[in-house]
């Protein structure tokens, strides 16, 4: 069993478990299930890409919270995160007109769509109920493990001997798509979240979630080439029912 089995694995029997105890001690653990859309991009850090606009993705899973305080709570979460990004490398190959003297750069598009395997741990701070409203903002950490990595790729049409060494296309079709780039994007994402929102109580313990986070990447995404660097990072709108 590889390190993603594990960390899933631990994390959904600690939520269930929180599940099975929440009746049998004074309600302080919660669980519930969420869904998320978000607009995520690629940050550029070196001066050979740039930032082609946002992309959306989406995440789902499952979240519970121990309140150890009236007003303070761990929450812990088990997502799957689909988070995609497209830059353009402005380097990678570079004519030069012998008549004139000038150069010029061939600019090649990557849009990529990566899946990890996220386990959010963050403290969540709460107000007081306001009839049936309550208010929450939160900030921790959200360590994520790829699962998948996917990329198309355009450029200009070259002769090029190895379109994935080169980065760009050699055929007449001028486009590229790669099923399995896992290579190429690095294993491990470490962000820190913040976000806020709110709760609505329907009865008992259960109750309507919704919130905003921002999951800011702090690590390179890419692994082969160090002079190219990169960090993926979204903003995502939270819907979700605590029980």
């Amino acid at each position: 069993m590889n390190l993603k089995s594990i960390a899933t694995t631990a994390l959904a029997v600690l939520l269930f478990g929180i599940s099975y105890n929440a009746n049998a001690q004074d309600q302080r653990f919660r669980i519930g299930m969420k869904f998320s859309g978000n607009l995520s991009w690629i940050s550029p850090v070196t001066k050979n890409i740039d930032k082609v606009g946002t992309s959306g993705g989406y995440s789902y899973g499952i979240m519970g919270d121990y309140n150890f305080q009236k007003y303070y709570a761990l929450s812990a979460e088990l997502l799957l995160t689909d988070i995609s990004g497209s830059i353009v490398h402005t380097d990678l190959l570079k004519h030069t007109d012998t008549a004139n003297g000038t150069t010029s750069h061939s600019n090649v598009q990557y849009d990529y769509r990566t899946t990890y395997v996220q386990l959010p741990i963050s403290f969540k701070f709460k107000t007081k109920e306001f009839g049936y409203w309550k208010y929450w903002a939160q900030f921790g950490t959200a360590p994520s493990f790829l699962t998948s990595a996917r990329a198309d790729i355009t450029g200009n049409t070259v002769p090029f001997e190895d379109p994935t060494e080169i980065r760009v296309n050699k055929s007449a079709n001028d486009d590229y798509h790669y099923d399995n780039f896992d290579d190429k994007v690095f294993l491990l994402r470490m962000p820190l979240i913040i976000g806020a929102g709110v709760e609505y109580s329907l009865a008992g313990n259960t109750s309507l979630y919704a919130g905003l986070r921002m999951d800011n990447d702090f690590i390179d995404m890419f692994t082969a080439d160090k002079s190219t660097i990169g960090k993926n990072k979204f903003a995502s709108l939270n819907i979700g029912i605590f029980f």
